[in-house]
């Protein structure tokens, strides 16, 4: 009896054994089959792209065994990602498709032997616009579509660049509208670029996922210009600094200058004059004053004077009466016209100089939206 027992005891543990690596052996064969399929179809699909919908449609009735039920499910599930990433709204090439399509079927077979899973990094297959043109209208300039592939549970963050690449987090204007459907926000609620923006950068795990170019208008250059002007008639009369009020026909002998030059965005004509008595006391009247003659318009620069900028002239008085002298067109002055002695007191009362100018030439910039 006790050798009947011993022997139904070993029985049965050998045939618990036999069951064991039975259902080992059953397991490593669905599995073995199982990576089989996956590596036909990654092959195929790698070989032809284009055939990568027909190939997970047969992959899946393929996976027939429960055993595989989980894997099938995860293959549906991958066409039906897939499919809808090649809308043709957003028009994935069909190589970009069969590509993200054979990484996902090797992180399936990665599953299926145990081994570590790839990562599942999301991917671009289309940017429109491909850049953004500040030439138009804010209104036809609002959005950007990105199209691609694994947009969903991923952290994606959205830069703006400026042209002192200064990086500016704008995440808040990207929206996900689906797994393969970006749209950056471009409105007033969104990102909103100016004359500095240089770029957005679309960024996933710090590394650049696309780089949208910011076109900004084309800007002429400054134009320059001459332009002629005729300053008003300008008179001085300098104050004395010596000697009594009274010439008394003793000269005076009398010295004047004008000179021109661009202070700002002014030209200004500086005036000076000396009249001295040749004997006695000198009494002398002497000074200079600065008047402005032209002041150009807002939307230019000065850049310089182009005609003359100078005239001097002296002489001796001999007489009570106002004396003129013409100097000739190519000079700044086109006259003089002095009172010096008179019949009485004139040293800062009455001795002055009056000058009429020549047309000046400057020559003009353009200032604003130009390229200086």
């Amino acid at each position: 009896m006790k050798k009947l027992l011993i022997s139904t005891v070993m029985f049965f543990a050998m045939l618990g054994c036999s069951l064991k690596s039975t259902i080992r052996d059953t397991a490593q064969d669905i599995t073995n089959n199982t990576v089989a399929m996956l590596d036909d179809a990654i092959d195929k699909i790698t070989q032809e792209s284009e055939s990568w919908q027909a190939t997970l449609h047969e992959l899946a009735e393929n996976l027939t065994d429960e055993a595989q039920s989980t894997i099938r499910n995860e293959v549906q599930n991958l066409a039906n990602r897939t499919i809808a990433a090649a809308g043709s709204e957003l028009r994935c090439n069909v190589d970009f498709l069969g590509a993200r399509v054979v990484q996902a079927l090797q992180r399936i077979k990665a599953e299926v032997l145990k081994k570590p899973i790839p990562a599942r990094n999301p991917a671009i297959c289309q940017v429109v616009p491909s850049a953004i043109d500040m030439n138009l209208m804010p209104s036809r300039r609002n959005k950007v579509d990105i199209s691609g592939y694994d947009f969903d549970n991923q952290s994606l963050k959205l830069y703006l660049v400026t042209n002192t690449n200064q990086k500016l987090d704008v995440t808040h204007a990207l929206n996900r509208l689906s797994h393969y459907h970006l749209v950056l926000n471009l409105g007033s609620n969104g990102v909103l670029l100016n004359n500095a923006s240089k770029h957005l950068i679309l960024e996933y795990k710090n590394n650049a996922m696309s780089s949208i170019a910011i076109t900004q208008p084309v800007v002429p250059d400054c134009k320059e210009e001459e332009v002629s002007f005729s300053p008003d008639v300008v008179t001085y009369m300098p104050p004395r600094t010596r000697g009594d009020r009274d010439y008394g026909g003793n000269g005076p002998s009398v010295t004047s200058n004008v000179k021109i030059y661009v202070d700002n965005n002014t030209i200004k004509a500086k005036v000076k004059m000396l009249a001295r008595e040749t004997k006695s006391d000198w009494t002398t009247a002497e000074g200079e004053s600065v008047f402005t003659i032209y002041t150009a318009p807002s939307s230019r620069r000065i850049v310089s004077i182009v005609s003359d900028n100078e005239t001097s002239t002296n002489y001796l008085d001999s007489n009570h009466a106002e004396d003129f002298f013409e100097t000739g067109s190519g000079e700044l002055i086109k006259r003089f016209a002095f009172v010096g002695d008179t019949a009485g007191d004139e040293a800062g009362t009455r001795t002055r100089v009056k000058v009429t100018f020549n047309r000046v030439r400057v020559k003009l910039k353009e200032i604003g939206n130009c390229n200086e």
